[in-house]
């Protein structure tokens, strides 16, 4: 091989190796911001999530109102007022005879 022939052989390896460096570095920098977007996504996410969280708590920790208190009583307890009468309905049944 002749001098120019082993100098153009070395300038094809550096051209082929900046053309791949060039290639993966675009396809890592691609991946790069699909990651960042992911993240900017997931930390809003995030951010809805700790302010659910933190209404969700000021209302546990805050006092319920009488209302509340009487309607939960009603409904889960099935406790009544005092001097206050129940009166329950159920489906009469056909009586064959």
């Amino acid at each position: 091989m002749g001098e120019k022939t082993k100098s153009d052989a070395i300038r094809l390896v550096i051209v082929a190796l900046l053309v791949y460096a060039i290639v993966r570095y675009c396809a890592a920098s691609n991946t790069c911001k699909e990651a960042e977007s992911t993240c900017r996504a997931l930390g809003a996410e995030v951010q809805e999530l700790r302010e659910e969280r933190d209404a969700r708590m000021a209302a546990w920790l805050s006092e319920p109102d009488d209302r509340e208190i009487e309607k939960l009583a009603r409904e889960r307890l099935g406790l009544v007022m005092p001097n206050e009468t129940i009166f329950s309905f159920t489906e009469a049944e056909n009586k064959e005879g």
